[in-house]
């Protein structure tokens, strides 16, 4: 018989609250030199705000648990009460077991000191011990991929730099429970992984894992449990892509397939422009998130304010942490007439892009006499979208360090 695994977490009844101070109205404060001196102490007023309220779960040995939520949802908050940074105003925690947490990648780094130093010190600083550090010490300087640099002062690493050392000393500790909060979502693509399989290396020695992260694609990889937070309140607690496609109707304030764009701001220098896109809407959502269906069929829709010859579409993606993925450009969609709306349907395949979260930057353009772009409209951020991997895939995908990541067609024998 298989005994169950141990709780490791226990949170029962849950709240923080903060005290929020705001500037009183100085038109409602009364005039004169006396008044203003005397009511200098009096110019704020407090209201309690409740990051998080009534939270209760239990996490056992061994899991992975992504959460995930809006900026503001209280996930931060969350964490740092399981770190202990900070107690919770109401309720109770219970911790079972040494606990590390991965907050800000790079805390305690003196940029004086050289990467050896700051090795030594970061991991202090993290609860390990002189001579567990030491005992990792190459190993530490190995993931790094920063060997040749470690007794130069840190003040001189490239950020990329300074980021693979920090994670590489936090992703070295030996903890019975790890708390990480977007610290995935740092370095290219390439080291991006490399800390994602050295995540999934730590959660195979049954150690306890708690992740926050904005990238699904990280959550989907990583945890086999996801609790979503909305407005401080747990209200979804259970399977990845259920509480996935939770988030993404929140994150998208209702219909997660249809994207206003009429209302969205243009940079100023565009908006004067000839054409105003209106509106983006999936049309094979359903099918697409379901690994059913490669292309990304949408209606698009814009107004033209001027008469122009075959304008084109410009998709620039790129991933959630804004490192670019690619562009695609449309073929002639119409000739356009002053004052009309048009509704084209567009199709895009998505086989060559990782599975992931995108973001696209969209414009609508022309190429005058002389083959330049001139730019009719542009949203920044206008369209967000998951990529998932087909079912019964051929495609494979390929990790080199010289060029990058390319997803390739599968090898087939013929004879």
């Amino acid at each position: 018989m298989i005994s169950e695994k141990p709780v490791v977490i226990k949170a029962e009844h849950i709240g923080k609250k903060y005290i929020i101070k705001h500037n009183r109205e100085a038109s409602s404060l009364p005039t004169g030199k006396a008044s203003r001196i005397f009511n200098a102490l009096k110019r704020q007023t407090a209201e309690d705000f409740w990051a998080l309220k009534d939270i209760n779960f239990e996490i056992k040995q061994g899991e992975r648990v992504g959460i995930i939520g809006k900026n503001g949802a209280g996930k931060s908050t969350l964490l740092k009460l399981l770190s202990r940074i900070t107690e919770p105003t109401e309720g109770r925690i219970e911790l079972f077991g040494k606990i590390s947490a991965m907050l800000e990648v790079g805390t305690g780094f003196n940029p004086e000191l050289t990467g050896r130093e700051n090795v030594y010190l970061n991991g202090a600083i993290l609860g390990m011990s002189k001579t567990e550090i030491a005992s990792k010490f190459d190993k530490i300087v190995e993931f790094s991929e920063i060997g040749k640099f470690i007794d130069t002062p840190v003040k001189r690493y490239s950020s990329g730099m300074y980021v693979r050392l920090a994670f590489a000393v936090a992703s070295h500790l030996d903890p019975d429970i790890l708390i990480i909060d977007e610290v995935l979502a740092v370095g290219d693509q390439k080291f991006r992984q490399k800390c994602l399989d050295r995540m999934n290396e730590i959660a195979e020695s049954d150690k306890t894992i708690i992740c926050v992260s904005h990238q699904m694609n990280v959550i989907r990889e990583l945890c086999g449990r996801v609790m979503v937070l909305q407005n401080g309140e747990l209200i979804y607690d259970g399977e990845p892509e259920e509480g996935i496609k939770l988030y993404s109707g929140i994150t998208k304030q209702g219909n997660p397939d249809f994207f206003d764009l009429g209302s969205l701001t243009r940079p100023a220098v565009y908006s004067k422009y000839p054409m105003h896109l209106e509106s983006f809407e999936f049309l094979n959502n359903p099918a697409r998130l379901a690994g059913e269906d490669p292309q990304i069929r949408f209606a698009l829709v814009w107004l033209s304010h001027k008469n122009i010859n075959g304008i084109r579409l410009r998709m620039v993606i790129r991933f959630n942490d804004d490192s670019p993925a690619g562009v695609a450009v449309s073929e002639a969609l119409c000739d356009t007439e002053e004052g009309k709306t048009y509704t084209k349907i567009i199709s895009f395949d998505t086989s060559c892009l990782f599975p992931g979260s995108y973001k696209a930057n969209l414009s609508l353009f022309e190429s005058d006499s002389t083959g330049t772009t001139v730019y009719l409209d542009y949203v920044g951020e206008a369209v967000f979208f998951e990529v998932v991997e087909l079912k019964n895939s051929k495609i494979s995908i390929h990790n080199h360090s010289g060029w990058g990541h390319v997803r390739l067609p599968g090898l087939e024998v013929v004879e």
